[in-house]
């Protein structure tokens, strides 16, 4: 059997997010009997997809020069008789998809719309893909799977109990990706413990990414303020998310996952391929969006939205039957079957 190839990378600059619904659609793959191969520049995702059960190559290359990797890459997909590639990246060009889409199927998950590629499938699931003219701009030939239904998320998500909303305001969630490089996670406890909201709460659970490295600094300053709780790279976010009452994330993978949970939240972006989610989910009455961190006063409105706004618990109820409406936690296994059509072909 021709296996398939996913080419995805992970490191301190790039999100684990690409890695974590690569991973989605590859349990999908495997569980209808697709045997995959992982492919990254370098050996920084190799733990996390490994200790999946996936097999993993790295190609010992710059993760920002693709181009460069074309015939590393060619030699792993003739060693491991690859019969598509699926590629999660925004450092892809049009010269690289072309060389590769010469010698095999080729699909793409893009979340930016830059370029019309040389692919057999594009992906995008953003809630904006209609403002990026995909059916427009590709060719009709290209397969395209648009929209928040292709949303590739872990098959707990798709299953996930009703939402159960609580009157007030007493647990919430921060989550801020795999490395947190603005520090987000260390300033926001800071503020939180000396805002008047603080005083109201009973749980505030903080979820340090696998790649976050001062998890036991952070540990350490707030040990004595047992509201205060902290977790490192948890396997069952989902658990996380159904006891909250509310939630903080960067506007990455974790809103969709959010949403699926029904779990109300405010958003806030650290890049620029994050704002049209957090802009988008806004605009839709679904998720407030408190601003760019690398240049607005985020942790202020976060703590003002919680403390005013989502008070609300009419609007929690709406906003969190909107969410559970919006994504049903089916998305990797959609693309799967897709993936399966097109290796057939």
């Amino acid at each position: 059997m021709m296996k398939i190839g996913i080419r995805v990378d992970a490191n301190e600059i790039v999100a684990t997010g690409h890695v974590m619904r690569c991973l989605a659609i590859a349990e999908e793959l495997r569980k209808i009997g697709q045997e995959l191969l992982f492919i990254s520049a370098d050996d920084f995702p190799r733990p996390l997809i490994e200790q999946k059960g996936f097999e993993f190559v790295s190609l010992q290359t710059d993760w920002k020069h693709m181009e460069k990797e074309i015939e590393r890459l060619q030699a792993v997909i003739d060693r491991y008789h690859i019969g598509l590639l699926l590629a999660d990246s925004y450092y892809v060009t049009r010269a690289y998809f072309e060389r590769i889409h010469s010698f095999m199927k080729v699909m793409y998950i893009d979340d930016l719309g830059k370029e019309v590629y040389d692919v057999d499938c594009t992906i995008c699931y953003a809630d904006y893909y209609r403002e990026l003219e995909l059916e427009e701009r590709y060719p009709s030939n290209v397969k395209l799977l648009l929209g928040t239904r292709y949303a590739p998320l872990r098959r707990e998500f798709s299953n996930l109990p009703q939402k159960i909303i609580s009157p007030e305001i007493k647990e919430v969630l921060v989550l801020s990706g795999g490395a947190d490089p603005y520090d987000f996670l260390w300033n926001f406890s800071q503020k939180l413990t000396e805002s008047a909201l603080f005083e109201t709460l009973e749980t505030v659970r903080i979820i340090c990414g696998r790649y976050y490295d001062k998890y036991g600094e952070l540990t350490e300053k707030f040990a004595g303020i047992p509201k205060l709780r902290f977790h490192k790279a948890v396997k069952d976010i989902e658990k996380y998310m159904l006891s909250a009452d509310a939630a903080v994330t960067a506007a990455g993978v974790t809103t969709y996952e959010l949403c699926a949970a029904g779990v109300p939240a405010v958003t806030y972006t650290i890049a620029d391929n994050q704002q049209g989610n957090a802009r988008v989910f806004q605009q839709e009455g679904i998720m407030e969006y408190a601003g760019d961190l690398r240049r607005e006063p985020v942790i202020e409105r976060i703590t003002g939205l919680l403390d005013g706004k989502y008070r609300d618990f009419s609007y929690r109820s709406r906003v969190s039957e909107a969410m559970r409406q919006r994504i049903d936690g089916k998305g990797a296994e959609r693309i799967a079957k897709s993936i399966c059509q097109i290796k057939k072909r």
